[in-house]
This record gives structure tokens, sequence and C-alpha cells, in this order.
């Protein structure tokens, strides 16, 4: 069976550092690495020009916040909507974020033009959703439980397409000289958190911090936190380190902030505390995993859990217990007490990835998915 030449437009309501960004970026690049032809839409932000490195057409629009918008605007909006598509000859559009999906997909169907929504999380305003989920031709699910989420939510069963790891991109290298600028002793024992410091995973990452402190003064005293990620609570998660490190006596704790080469810094850990595509990342770079995310507490991630860790996305769709600096403390001890243990789990992650995770893999499941589209087969 021929295939149709691919156009795509993928939208997202801004490119700042995040799960679902990364993710779209990979995927960008992947696809037109194989000939594809990809357009970019969005407001734009830090990893901009990153995206602007793949080569392929970036387009600006103000996309707001959420769908609170006056008709006049949200017209003006999708009238420079449909003249990108017209101008890109596009054939399939791609959101993953309801503003942006809401008003690319009202351009799209004026034109005939099929439309897909990848559902990432729980997180989505559910009246937005509902008003993106009726406009796609096809909704896909980054997990398990996203997938019975939204049949829960709309009576639709989603395609479970799990974001995909470029393995080449994500993979261990030195870590001396990071070590060497962070001022951290090369026999320290490293964690490095990692997350958008918002919401709950900031409360993850609180609670995180204190069972650091409590380990640094018992059993793990050459013990290194490392925290990467920004948003709106960072100020609470320095303030948190900050009192830490007046009953300790000695700063352990480094607050990075938002960072773009996520290799260098997982490359620097000895167990990587992360959820979702943090996790997929951190394990593709050889890394255990302790996970722990928005919607809990799921723990050591090890080949006798891969299964029930991918399908509760390792904390963010399901979890095993709440989170708490006990349950995190009693975990790190349990990596901690054995390099065999710590270099076996990491081996074993990196095979899974390889072996299920791979972008390569995931480009060819939603590339099928999206010949499906176009050529109009029904679910």
């Amino acid at each position: 069976m021929i295939n149709v030449p691919l156009r795509v437009l993928m939208v997202l309501d801004g490119l700042d550092v995040g799960g679902t960004e990364t993710h779209v970026a990979s995927l960008a690049e992947e696809m037109i690495r194989r000939g594809n032809y990809v357009v970019i839409l969005s407001r734009g932000g830090s990893l901009l020009n990153q995206v602007k490195q793949l080569g392929c057409p970036v387009y600006h629009i103000d996309f707001p916040y959420n769908l609170n918008i006056e008709d006049e605007l949200q017209y003006e909006h999708v009238e420079k909507i449909k003249k990108i598509m017209q101008l890109e000859n596009i054939n399939l559009v791609h959101g993953h974020q309801t503003p942006s999906a809401f008003l690319s997909f009202l351009a799209a169907k004026e034109q005939n033009i099929p439309t897909v929504f990848t559902v990432h999380g729980t997180y989505y305003s559910r009246p937005e959703l509902l008003k993106v989920l009726p406009l796609s031709s096809r909704i896909v699910c980054v997990s398990l439980p996203i997938q019975q989420f939204i049949a829960r939510l709309t009576g639709q069963n989603g395609t479970v397409i799990a974001n995909g790891i470029d393995l080449n991109e994500y993979s261990s290298i030195d870590s001396s000289k990071l070590k060497k600028e962070l001022g951290i002793p090369d026999h320290a024992q490293v964690l490095v958190y990692s997350s958008r410091l918002a919401w709950g995973k900031a409360t993850v990452c609180m609670t995180f911090l204190r069972a650091c402190k409590d380990l640094k003064l018992t059993t793990q005293p050459e013990l290194q936190v490392v925290v990467v990620g920004g948003g709106p609570r960072i100020g609470e998660i320095k303030e948190i380190a900050s009192s830490i490190h007046q009953t300790t006596k000695e700063p352990f704790i480094h607050i990075l902030g938002e960072k773009y080469d996520m290799q260098r810094y997982y490359s620097l850990a000895d167990c990587v505390v992360g959820t979702g595509r943090i996790a997929l990342e951190s394990m593709a770079c050889g890394k255990p995993v302790i996970a722990a995310g928005s919607h809990g507490y799921f723990g050591i991630v090890d080949a006798e859990n891969f299964e029930e860790a991918w399908h509760c996305y390792f904390g963010d769709h399901g979890s095993r217990q709440p989170c708490s600096r006990y349950i995190f403390a009693q975990d790190i001890r349990v990596l901690f007490s054995s390099e065999d243990k710590l270099k076996k789990a990491g081996e074993e992650s990196r095979e899974w990835m390889q072996r299920d995770f791979n972008i390569q893999f995931r480009a060819d499941n939603l590339l099928d998915l999206y010949q499906s589209v176009l050529k109009g087969d029904s679910l």
C-alpha cells in the first residue's frame, strides 16, 4: 500500500522546558531525519532556538494560556493558522496542548485537514479537553492509565503510543568536569532530582529534600543532591534547601534551575529521582530511578517492576502510595547499600529503553497512525 506524503503541523502552546515540549522536539527531529516534512507552530519559549536548529519551518502565534478568549481574537488566530496551513500545504495537524490544539483544529476542520491530539497527562482543564477531543480525528495516549482516563471521560478508545527516547542523545557520558564545576567530590553519592517545579511536583521535591536531610545526618554523610528544573515554586525549593543547610552545617543541595543539556546531569547521578519522561531519559542514560510524580510514589524501578512502573507512568498517572520523606529515605538507603545493585539497575534500565522505548520504534507507531488517518481508516 502506497503511503501518503506527510506534511505535518506540530502545534504547541509554547516551547518552554518540559516533558511534552522535549518529546515533540525529539519526535520532530526523528520524522525530519526520515524525510518527512514538519512545521512547528507555537508562541515560542526557552526551547525556541533549539527547535529552530532542527531545520524545519517554525511559526509564531500568540496562543492564549486558556480558552477564555473573545470571539474576535479567536477568529484572528484561526485565520492566521489557516494561512500558515495553506502556505505550507499541510495535510495533517498534531496537537499536544489544549488552547493551541483547539484553535488549530478549528482551522484544520475548515479545510478538511485531519487532526491528531496526544494526551500527555491528566492535568488538562477538563472543559478545554472536552472542546478539543471532539475535533480530533484520532486520540493518542502516552500511557495505559491515560487511555483509561480518556475512555471514562469520553467513551472513546485512544491509541497508546509511549514517548520515545533518542538513545544517542540520552546515553551516559563523563561527568567529572561537571562535578568539578559544582564542587562535588569525586567520592560523593549523587542524587539528581528533575521536574518542573510547579504544582504537586514541587511538593514531591520538597518531600525528597527533607528525606535527603535525614540521610545526610545519619547513614549517607557523603550525599550530594542536584535539583534541575524551573517553575513558579523554585523560590520555595531554595528556601527549604537553605533551611536544611542550617541544620546540616554543610551545603550539599545544588539548585540549578532549568537546563537544556540534561544528558550531562543524568550522567552525574548515581540515581535519578523523577517521573514520566524524566524517568525514561534517565534510564536511557543507564541510571537507576526512584519514581515519584504528580499521582504519588512508585519507588525503585527495576527489572521486576518495569511494566508496573510504565503502566502508572512512573508516578505521574498512577502510584503505589503517597510520597513521604520516610519511604524516600528507605529506598535511597536500599539502592546505595550495594554498588552492584546500582550498576545492575542502571544496565537493565538502559536495555529496557533500547528494547521498548527507542524513538525509532515510537516514530514508526506514530507514522503508521498518521497514514491510517490520512487514508480515512476507521478505528
